[in-house]
C-alpha cells in the first residue's frame, strides 16, 4: 500500500515532457528510505526519500508543508523557489526549502541521463509531502 501511494504521488507531482509513459518506463520514482517520528517534536516526522527523475523529467510547481534539505546524488537539477534565482545544480550540490515555500522549478535538464536526489524532510505527521500550487503548469508548458 505504501509503495502504491508513493507511485500515485509521483504520478501526480512529476511529469516528464517528451518521455513515454509506457508501463515499463516511469518518469519519476520516489522511494522511501527512512521514516520515523521526530525524537523531540511530537507532531513531526523525519523522512528520507530517494527521487529519480528520468531524462527531461520535471515536477509541476508545488509546496511542501515541512522543510526539505536535498542532495543531488547524480545528474543535474534545475531548481527554483518562488522569487529566487534559477539554480543549476550538479552531483554533490545541496538545496534547502523552508516549510511552506513554493518550489516552482524542479527539472532534470539532461535529455539522456537520469537525476537522483536524496531528500531529508521534517514534515508534520500525516501531512502529504507536497501539494500542487493551483494555477501553475509544469515548466516549459
Amino acid at each position: 500500500m505504501k509503495s502504491h501511494i508513493h507511485l500515485m504521488l509521483a504520478a501526480l507531482l512529476f511529469t516528464a515532457p517528451g518521455v513515454s509513459r509506457a508501463a515499463e518506463e516511469t518518469p519519476v520514482t520516489i522511494t522511501e528510505i527512512f521514516k520515523r517520528d521526530h525524537p523531540e517534536i511530537a507532531d513531526k516526522e523525519v523522512l528520507v526519500k530517494r527521487i529519480v527523475l528520468q531524462p527531461g523529467g520535471s515536477a509541476p510547481p508545488h509546496a511542501h508543508p515541512g522543510m526539505v534539505t536535498g542532495y543531488v546524488e547524480s545528474g543535474a537539477l534545475e531548481f527554483q523557489l518562488k522569487d529566487g534565482p534559477l539554480l543549476k545544480l550538479k552531483a554533490g550540490d545541496t538545496f534547502f526549502e523552508p516549510p511552506g515555500s513554493h518550489h516552482m522549478v524542479a527539472k532534470n535538464p539532461n535529455a539522456t541521463a537520469k537525476t537522483v536526489v536524496i531528500a531529508f524532510v521534517v514534515n508534520p505527521k500525516g501531512a502529504p509531502l507536497s501539494t500542487p500550487i493551483e494555477g501553475h503548469d509544469a515548466p516549459g508548458h
